[in-house]
Formats: C-alpha cells, sequence, structure tokens
C-alpha cells in the first residue's frame, strides 16, 4: 500500500471530455447569442409600438383652390380640442421633405406638392376616439389621419417571426448538443470497457458505475456553460464599446442589454444564466440516461 487514494474510473484529462467541454462551450456561446437577439428583439419591437401606440400622425395635402396653411391651422385647432390628445407639433415643410427623401432624394421639392404633417401625441391610458376624430378631420380639405396601426402589426409581425426563428435555433442546440453527449458517453465507456466489466464482475451495480462517470460529464457541462455565457457577454460588451455610440443600431442595444435598470438587468443576466445550467442538466441526465441503457446491454 503506497498511501494514496484511489483514482477515478474516468481520467481527469480524457480526451472525448476535452473534446466535449470545447464543443459544449461553443454551442452554449452561440446560444447565449440567440438568447441575446431573442431579449434586444422583444425589447426593440416594445418600445417602438409603444412609441406608435403614443402617437399619431395627421397629413394634410395641397389641394386645388384650398390654401394648406389656413387648413393646416384649422386642422391643429381641431386637434388641441379634441379629447385624448396630450399635444400636437405642426412639422414645417422641409420636415415633411426630409421625409421624402429615402423616395425622392435630397432635390429642390419646391415644386412639389408636398403634404404637410402633424405629430399628434395621445394619451396612452385614455386615447381619443380616432373614429370620430378621422370623421371630425374630413371636414378638413386635404386632411387625413394616420394611426400607424398597419406599422405596429408589421412590427408585430416581424418580431413575432424573429422571435421564432431564435427558438428554433436554441431548440437545435439543444438537440445538437444532447446528440454530442450520447456520442461522447458511448465513447467514454467504450474506451473504459474493462474497467466496467471488471466492476461487473465484483458486484458493482450499474447505478454505482454510472455515477462515477456521469459526474465528469456534469462538470464537463457546468465548465462548457459558463465558458460559453462568458464568451457570450463579452462579446456583446466589444459590440456595445466598439460600435457607434449614438442611439439606435446593434451597438446601442447590446449596451442596454448590459447596462440597462437594475430591473431589466437582473432579467438579463438571470435569462442568460440560464444557459449553463441547461448545460449541466443536459450533460447529466443525457449522460445517466446513455450510461444506464448501454450498461444494461453490457450484462
Amino acid at each position: 500500500m503506497t498511501g494514496q487514494s484511489p483514482g477515478p474510473i474516468i481520467p481527469a484529462r480524457a480526451g472525448s471530455l476535452k473534446s466535449l467541454t470545447v464543443t459544449m462551450a461553443v454551442m452554449c456561446y452561440l446560444a447565449c447569442l440567440a438568447i441575446g437577439a431573442l431579449i434586444l428583439i422583444n425589447r426593440a419591437v416594445e418600445s417602438w409600438t409603444g412609441g406608435l401606440a403614443r402617437e399619431v400622425t395627421v397629413q394634410v395635402r395641397q389641394l386645388q383652390g384650398a390654401q394648406i396653411e389656413a387648413e393646416l391651422g384649422r386642422a391643429n385647432e381641431l386637434l388641441e380640442a379634441f379629447p385624448g390628445v396630450v399635444s400636437t407639433v405642426i412639422l414645417d415643410r422641409d420636415a415633411g421633405a426630409k421625409l421624402l427623401e429615402p423616395w425622392l432624394g435630397s432635390r429642390n421639392l419646391d415644386d412639389l406638392p408636398v403634404p404637410r404633417l402633424i405629430r399628434v401625441t395621445v394619451d396612452a391610458q385614455a386615447p381619443p376616439d380616432y373614429k370620430a376624430l378621422a370623421a371630425a378631420l374630413k371636414d378638413i380639405k386635404g386632411a387625413s389621419l394616420d394611426t400607424h396601426r398597419r406599422w405596429q402589426a408589421e412590427l408585430t409581425r416581424m418580431a413575432r417571426a424573429l422571435s421564432l426563428l431564435s427558438y428554433a435555433v436554441l431548440l437545435l442546440i439543444c438537440v445538437s448538443a444532447i446528440a454530442i453527449v450520447i456520442f461522447a458517453t458511448r465513447t467514454v465507456l467504450d474506451a473504459n470497457r474493462p474497467v466496467v466489466d471488471v466492476l461487473h464482475l465484483v458486484g458493482a451495480k450499474d447505478s454505482y458505475i454510472s455515477r462515477q462517470i456521469d459526474g465528469r460529464f456534469l462538470k464537463t457541462g457546468l465548465w462548457a456553460g459558463l465558458i460559453g455565457v462568458m464568451l457570450g457577454l463579452v462579446t456583446f460588451l466589444l459590440l456595445g464599446l466598439t460600435g457607434s455610440k449614438g442611439a439606435g443600431g446593434v451597438a446601442d442595444a447590446s449596451r442596454g442589454l448590459l447596462f440597462a435598470a437594475p430591473e431589466i438587468a437582473i432579467w438579463s443576466y438571470g435569462v442568460l444564466l440560464m444557459v449553463p445550467v441547461a448545460a449541466t442538466l443536459i450533460s447529466l441526465i443525457t449522460s445517466r440516461v446513455t450510461l444506464i441503457r448501454m450498461l444494461r446491454n453490457v450484462r
């Protein structure tokens, strides 16, 4: 007797487990990116639709025989007196022309009948009766109401499609992780078949043998999950630091994900930290089920 404690059945530096750690870490990293994208998409759409819900637009077109400035003033007076309207802002001609630049370019639009716009802020808790407002605006020549409902529907539809895509990616990652763990478990058990046979000969139960092996997979899943989350957070941090400093865009969204208000940040970090938990459970449960089934066949 040398006084040394007996070593584990599976060597700590087993090559298959090292490969599994790297592969699982990459998959956890991709899962973090998918979850981060899902959070950013939902947050952005909530912000956009919330802004659209608080504002409507009244357009006053130039009609023959009508004084657009006079009609614009009448429309503004009607809006200010209408229940549910908080404030109105008449946009000047240059602002309207700027909105048309993506379609008409930056050329001089003085000869074109550019419509004038009124930006209307409404009470989100008690919005105006839009049907009644649209009917009232019919008395004003060239006036029409845009509640942005179509844009809200399009944004919601787009968010749902992107969310489903993110969930599908996460599902594929989970399925792939399970398949990889099954393959690694079979490889480890086959490599240690002589040891397993000896344990069976001395009367060791399958549950005992599986516990000696799946403990390694538990540690592998935990480490892979932590590495993947750290890489994901570093990626979002780099996007936030190296991207544009202005509002909007991927860089600003990444900064919002990492440095949001405490109540939002806690939820975001909590969801991301579920990745190591999921990776650990997938590794442990999958390896345990695979080992039990294989050990029964070995007998």
